[in-house]
């Protein structure tokens, strides 16, 4: 829980803003590694599986090769070499051994990055069921903090941006991002662990009209924070976490809930009011959801002109590609005088296409072996948890891990969700929990300031005593 909320608040800055990130990864370090250090912290854990552990070596297997010297006679005879070749010929330092990388320091970078999250994901995959469901709130809580926090960037309250980055956007929800496409995404994640969330508070509570009122107001808050943050692909891709979210928690809500009765009919009725108030603050702030809506009436932007430089990159360096990383430089080689800008491409803006560049060939054999085992964990994980008779918080965490993929997956297509380490971090916990959790016999924690139970259900188990 510790490492997904510090990846959430310090994780967005991404590469123009490494002093977050710089004081994050020894910080995700120390926390996933605390339990090698001291035995009894690992008490109720179980052990990694060996589908995990082979991803964790596909994920750095090519940045870390990139990295191993290579004699003249291999580097000089790798594609795009040219200028460096001739750069070095000026010094007489050209039959130097050199990486695969033709940016070795930003490929270290980036390895040094991607350690946490894949560390992340070992973790989790040691966790049984309770543990995931307060994963699951974690991230939850730190959606709505972030949320919050989005409301003081657009008031400006007290005359401040209220961004922890010197760029920011105006007049959007960035929250803990630096930018609004990644604060979409986690949003969006967010509304889905927060389904998690009431599930398992569905099956452990009495007061059941509070935890419906909960998610009419969770549901609501989100979905106009996630308006307010700006991203077209982001606000577009809204209707799969808001199915999500309903497929998350529909069974609790069908078994649990009856329309009959007070208590249900106020909390509908309150949840009915939060819409019509949420409805009114909309309107009040007028001015930003015409921002928002004036974005859609010009769709055209340099991705395009990004795009098809990107193409020519990968063709100068295939087969090989050029360094995990390294994308500046390769791109600014290969960029058409036509589309040069005042601003500086420093992404793809798709991470499909910029890992093409970046490991050629080899990354995309590594890409598809990687994919090819998620999706085998994810059809097990359909066949056991969703089909299949599992406990439903089980079911949910499940359907969780796949929306968690699907949003970052489609995102990834024009934009770069997958090089921010607080999207990374969540998408390794979502990949942790398609895995085979320690155990399924543990239900989701009761939350202490609710009362027990007072029926119990065929897929229920006793709640964990440590």
């Amino acid at each position: 829980m510790a490492a997904v909320c510090a990846a959430l608040v310090l994780g967005g800055g991404g590469t123009t803003n490494p002093v977050t990130e710089a004081i994050l990864q020894p910080l995700l370090v120390a926390l996933v590694a605390a339990p090698l250090l001291v035995s009894r912290w690992n008490e109720g854990l179980g052990r990694v599986p060996v589908a995990a552990r082979w991803l964790a070596l596909l994920v750095l297997v090519i940045p870390a090769a990139q990295l191993v010297p290579l004699p003249p006679a291999i580097w000089q005879a790798l594609p795009g070499r040219a200028n460096e070749i001739a750069a070095l010929g000026l010094i007489g330092a050209q039959d130097s051994w050199m990486p695969w990388s033709v940016a070795p320091a930003r490929t270290f970078i980036s390895l040094v990055a991607m350690v946490p999250p894949v560390l992340v994901m070992l973790h989790v995959t040691r966790l049984g069921t309770s543990g995931r469901t307060w994963v699951c709130i974690a991230t939850a809580a730190l959606g709505l903090v972030s949320m919050i926090l989005g409301i003081l960037q657009i008031s400006h309250a007290g005359g401040i941006g209220w961004s922890l980055y010197p760029y920011y956007n105006v007049g959007k929800i960035d929250g803990f991002q630096a930018n609004h496409n990644a604060e979409a995404d986690v949003l969006s994640i967010a509304l889905m662990a927060f389904g998690v969330g009431i599930t398992a508070w569905l099956q452990t509570t009495r007061t059941r009209a509070v935890a419906l009122l909960a998610g009419a107001a969770g549901l609501a808050l989100t979905t106009l924070a996630l308006f307010l943050t700006g991203s077209r692909t982001g606000i577009a891709l809204a209707p799969l976490a808001l199915a999500l979210f309903g497929f998350i928690v529909w069974p609790s809500l069908r078994r649990h809930v009856r329309i009959r009765g007070k208590r249900a009919r106020l909390a509908i009725g309150a949840g009915a009011a939060m819409l019509v108030l949420l409805g009114v603050a909309a309107l009040a702030r007028l001015s930003a959801i015409n921002r928002v809506l004036d974005r859609f009436t010009v769709l055209e932007d340099s991705r395009v002109d990004i795009w098809t430089d990107t193409l020519h990159a990968i063709g100068r360096t295939w087969p090989w590609g050029g360094g995990v990383g390294a994308f500046p430089v390769l791109f600014n080689a290969s960029e058409r005088l036509e589309a040069v800008r005042p601003t500086e491409a420093g992404r793809a803006h798709c991470d499909w296409l910029e890992w093409t560049l970046e490991g050629g060939l080899p990354g995309i054999v590594v890409l598809v072996a990687a994919l090819a085992i998620v999706a085998i964990a994810t059809w097990r994980a359909v066949r056991r948890d969703v089909i299949g008779d599992a406990p439903r918080i089980v079911r949910a965490q499940t359907l969780f891990a796949i929306g968690v993929m699907l949003q970052i997956a489609a995102h990834a297509i024009d934009d770069f969700p997958m090089r921010t380490m607080s999207l990374a971090t969540l998408l390794a916990v979502a990949v942790a929990f398609l895995l085979a959790p320690m155990s399924t016999a543990s239900e989701a924690p009761r939350p202490p300031d609710l009362a027990p139970p007072v029926d119990t259900d065929d897929d229920r188990h006793p709640l964990p005593t440590g």
